[in-house]
C-alpha cells in the first residue's frame, strides 16, 4: 500500500479557479500524473466519519527482535499476555522500560461499523516515536521515520466494515548517528528523552472516494495604519482526489466565516462545476477579497474558517474547514513589524515531557502548562526542538503566541550534514512539518535546526540549501535556525543566510564571562545590520561548569553565574542565580533596539540524560521564585504607585498609577496595549471573602504611556486586602499588586 501524507505544500495550481465577487469565476485545466488504479468502483455518497482509535492497546516490547518472525502482527496472533496502555503512550514512563530503547509492538483490535463500507479510509497516526512499521490484518501498510510529525496511510481495501480488524505497529526507538534527532558521538546523544511509543493520537478518516486531501491559505492584508486593514487578498490552493473506478462530475463552492460567531464574510455565490478523471489529483486556487477584517494579533487572536464544499446532484460529497488569521508580519530595519507595528517581544520554551505521560502527555497536561506560560507573558515563543502537537498550534492561535517551529536537526556535525540521507531526512521533516502547520496564523516563521557546526563549509552549505528547501515549500514565512557560534565571530557563521538571526547565548556560563554579552551583540548587528535579532535561548543550569566548564574554584560572581560544589541543583541558592541572570540579561537586551525578542530556557525541568535544571517550575510544574521574577520582567505593565484615600462614611479612593514599557528602542518588551483592563478585588485577609470586585477599561496606551485611574471602594469594618489585576482582552493576568488597608505592597 501507498504512504499519503498530507501535502499542502505540494499543491501546484494546475487547474485555476478563480473566485472573487463581484468577478465571475473561471477555470483551467491542467492534469497531474495519474495514481495507480483505484479500488472503489462506485460513488455512494456517505457522511464523514472520523474515528479515534486512542484507548487501549495491547503492548509488549520486542529486545529480543523476534517479533516480526513470530508473525506478531497477525490477526490471529495471540497477544492476551501482553499489556493493555492507553494509546497516547510512552513505554519509557514504565518502570520496567524506562531506560529502554529498542522495538517494542501494539495491537489494536476493533470492529469497523458497517456503514463505512464503499468509503476511502485513511488511518492517521499524529506521530509515532520514532520508526513506525504498521500492518492491518496482517498485510503491511508502510512505515515512516521520524517521532514528531503526521502521516497516513490509504487502507480502504485491507479494512473489513462489519468485521473484526486488526492493526499492528511495529516502533523502533533507538539512537543512532543517521536519525533526526541524531547520536552525536559515542555514548552523548540529544539532550532530552528518546520516548519510545505511539506518542499521539491515532484516527481513522472515512470520506467518499471524491475528497478535498488539505488546502494551503495564504492571507494578505492591506494595511491603512498599525494594527489596521481596509481589506485583505484570501487564497487558498486546494486539491480535490478521485479514488473511485468512475469519472466525477460535480460542483465546488467555498465561504469565509468568523470562527467563532460563524458569520459567514464571504460567499463564492456560485458552484463551479469541476471534472475528475480516476485516479488524479485536481488543484484549485480559491480567491477572495474581505473587506474591514479583523486582524489577527497576539492580543486579539481573531480566526476566520474558510470551507470548501464539494456537491453532486444536491449532496454534499466532501467538506474541508480550515481555520486562519489575517495579519502581517515584516522584518525591516533590524525590527520585527507586527500589522505595521514595530515590537519586541517575549516567552519561554517548553519541552513536551511530563512526569506521568512523557512525550505522550494529554490534552490537560498541554493546557494546565500553557496557561500557566500565558500567565508569564508569553507572546513569543521556539517552543522546543521539535514540532509540536496539534493541541499547542490550536491553543496559539486562539491565545495568542507566534511560533517558530523546528525540526529535531540538533547539534548535526558537519560529517552528518554533509550526508545525503541526513539531508534527506532533514527535508522529509521539514516538508511533513510545513505542510501540516501551513494554515496556522500563530506560526510567523520557521527555524531549520538547532546549534549545528554552523562555522564550517558543510554548515553553510546545509543552511543554504535547507533554507531554499523550506522556500520552496512556503514563500510566505521568513526561515532561520539556532545558533551557538555567534559568541566572537559571527561573520563564519552560516546565519547569513539566514532571515533574521536567532541566538543561543549563555554567556556567564558556557559562553565565557557574563560581561561579553553586550559586546556580543553588537558584533551581531555589526555583521548583520538589517537583520532582527531573537535571543533564542538564555537561562542557567546550575551544574554548567561539572559537566562542560572550569572548576568552580577559577569562577568569580562577577563573571560567571554559579553555586558551590555540592549545592543541590534545584535549591533556593541555584534559583537566586537564575532569577539574578534574569534580571541583569534583560537589562543588556533592552539597550540593544535590534533585539527583537527574548525567549528563556526554559519552562519546566524535563527529563534529560545530563539532568539539567533550567526551569522556572519542577518537573511538578511547582513555581520556583524565578517565575515571579521572569513574569514581571516579561509584563508589558508596571505599577507605579497606589495610595488609599481616608475613610469617610465608609468610603474610600484607590488611586492607582501605572506605566507601560517603552519607548520600544529602550525597552524590551515593548507593545501598544488595546483592549485591556483594570481588575481589582477587595477582600478580607485570608481572601476567603469578597466583599466588591469589578473592572476598569483601559484606553490604548502605547509604549511608555502613563495612566492613572481611581477606584471607589466601600470598605467594610473587618480588615481588608485590595488586589489589584492588569489583564490582557484574552483574559490573561498581565501583573498582579496586594495591598493592605494601609496601600502597603504585600510581596
Amino acid at each position: 500500500m501507498k504512504l499519503i501524507r498530507f501535502l499542502p505544500g505540494m499543491l501546484a495550481c494546475l487547474l485555476l479557479l478563480t473566485v472573487c465577487q463581484p468577478v465571475t469565476s473561471k477555470m483551467e485545466s491542467t492534469q497531474e500524473p495519474m495514481r495507480p488504479t483505484p479500488k472503489i468502483s462506485t460513488l455512494v455518497i456517505r457522511p464523514v466519519n472520523f474515528l479515534s482509535l486512542d484507548g487501549d492497546w495491547r503492548f509488549a516490547v520486542d529486545a529480543k527482535q523476534k517479533g516480526e518472525a513470530q508473525a506478531w502482527f497477525a490477526p490471529e496472533y495471540d497477544d492476551s499476555a501482553w499489556q493493555t496502555v492507553a494509546v497516547p503512550h510512552t513505554w519509557n514512563v514504565m518502570p520496567k522500560y524506562s531506560q529502554y530503547n529498542g522495538l517494542a509492538w501494539y495491537r489494536y483490535q476493533f470492529t469497523l461499523p458497517k456503514n463505512l463500507e464503499a468509503l476511502h479510509l485513511r488511518l492517521r497516526f499524529q506521530a509515532v516515536f520514532y520508526l513506525a512499521q504498521v500492518w492491518i490484518n496482517g498485510v503491511p501498510v508502510g512505515e515512516h521515520e521520524g517521532g514528531y510529525t503526521p502521516f497516513e496511510f490509504e487502507v480502504s481495501s485491507l479494512l473489513k466494515p462489519g468485521q473484526e480488524n486488526v492493526i499492528a505497529v511495529r516502533v523502533d526507538n533507538k539512537i543512532n548517528s543517521v536519525r533526526i534527532p541524531a547520536e552525536l558521538r559515542a555514548g552523548w546523544s540529544y539532550d532530552w528523552w528518546n520516548y519510545g511509543g505511539i506518542v499521539r493520537s491515532v484516527s481513522l478518516e472515512a470520506t467518499n472516494p471524491v475528497y478535498l486531501s488539505g488546502q494551503q491559505i495564504v492571507a494578505v492584508p492591506h494595511l491603512t495604519g498599525t494594527d489596521q486593514a481596509d481589506s485583505a487578498e484570501i487564497t487558498s490552493s486546494v486539491i480535490l482526489e478521485n479514488v473511485s473506478t468512475n469519472p466525477f462530475e460535480g460542483l465546488v463552492s467555498f465561504k469565509i466565516l468568523e470562527e467563532g460567531t460563524r458569520q459567514v464574510v464571504f460567499d463564492s455565490g456560485s458552484r463551479e462545476a469541476v471534472s475528475l478523471v480516476p485516479g488524479q489529483p485536481f488543484s484549485l486556487k480559491l480567491s477572495a477579497t474581505l473587506s474591514n477584517p479583523r486582524l489577527w494579533h497576539f492580543d486579539h487572536p481573531n480566526l476566520y474558517l474558510l470551507a470548501v464544499l464539494v456537491e453532486k446532484d444536491g449532496q454534499e460529497v466532501h467538506r474541508l474547514e480550515s481555520i486562519f488569521g489575517i495579519r502581517s508580519v515584516e522584518l525591516k530595519n533590524g525590527q520585527m513589524l507586527l500589522n505595521g507595528e514595530s515590537v519586541r517581544l517575549v516567552g519561554v520554551t517548553r519541552h513536551a515531557d511530563s512526569p506521568q505521560f512523557g512525550l505522550a502527555e494529554s490534552v490537560q497536561i498541554m493546557a494546565a502548562d500553557y496557561e500557566d506560560i500565558k500567565a508569564l507573558n508569553e507572546v513569543l515563543s521556539r517552543p522546543v526542538h521539535y514540532p509540536q502537537a496539534e493541541f499547542i498550534l490550536d491553543y496559539a492561535d486562539r491565545h495568542g503566541i507566534l511560533l517558530i517551529p523546528e525540526i529535531p536537526a540538533w547539534q548535526l556535525s558537519a560529517q552528518q550534514m554533509a550526508m545525503p540521507k541526513m539531508q534527506a531526512l532533514v527535508k522529509q521533516q521539514l516538508l511533513e512539518m510545513i505542510t501540516t502547520q501551513y494554515n496556522h496564523p500563530a506560526i510567523w516563521a520557521w527555524s531549520i535546526g538547532n546549534e549545528i557546526e554552523s562555522e564550517t563549509s558543510a554548515g553553510h552549505n546545509f543552511v543554504k540549501e535547507m533554507i531554499a528547501y523550506v522556500k520552496s515549500l512556503d514563500a510566505t514565512r521568513p526561515v532561520g535556525f539556532a545558533s551557538n557560534r555567534l559568541y566572537t565571530n559571527p561573520n563564519a557563521d552560516a546565519t547569513a543566510y539566514s532571515d533574521f538571526v536567532m541566538m543561543n547565548q549563555y554567556w556567564g556560563g558556557w559562553g565565557g564571562p557574563k560581561e561579553n554579552l553586550s559586546a556580543s551583540l553588537d558584533a551581531i548587528h555589526a555583521a548583520w545590520p538589517e537583520k532582527m535579532v531573537i535571543i533564542s535561548e538564555f537561562g542557567f543550569e546550575p551544574n554548567w561548569n561539572r559537566l562542560w566548564g572550569p572548576a568552580t574554584s577559577t569562577l568569580t560572581p562577577e563573571e560567571y553565574y554559579f553555586i558551590p560544589d555540592g549545592t543541590p541543583p534545584d535549591s533556593e541558592l541555584a534559583d537566586e542565580q537564575r532569577r539574578l541572570l534574569i534580571r541583569e540579561q534583560m537589562a543588556v537586551f533592552r539597550t540593544k533596539p535590534f533585539v527583537a525578542g527574548a525567549i528563556f530556557w526554559t519552562y519546566q525541568d524535563y527529563r534529560t540524560r545530563s539532568k539539567f535544571v533550567m526551569g522556572v517550575v519542577d518537573p511538578a510544574r511547582n513555581k520556583r521564585p524565578s517565575w515571579e521574577v521572569l513574569r514581571e520582567e516579561f509584563s508589558p505593565i508596571l505599577i507605579d504607585a497606589l495610595t488609599l484615600s481616608p475613610l469617610a462614611d465608609g468610603k474610600r479612593t484607590a488611586t492607582i498609577s501605572m506605566y507601560t514599557r517603552g519607548p520600544v528602542e529602550t525597552d524590551l518588551p515593548a507593545y501598544t496595549l488595546r483592549g485591556y483592563k483594570l481588575h481589582w478585588r477587595l477582600s478580607s485577609p485570608d481572601e476567603l471573602t469578597e466583599f466588591s470586585a469589578g473592572d476598569l477599561a483601559l484606553p490604548t496606551l502605547a509604549p511608555a504611556a502613563e495612566w492613572t485611574g481611581e477606584i471607589p471602594l466601600v470598605v467594610p469594618q473587618s480588615d481588608i486586602i485590595l488586589t489589584i489585576s492588569f489583564v490582557r482582552p484574552t483574559g490573561y493576568t498581565v501583573i498582579e499588586r496586594s495591598y493592605n488597608a494601609k496601600g502597603e505592597f504585600l510581596p
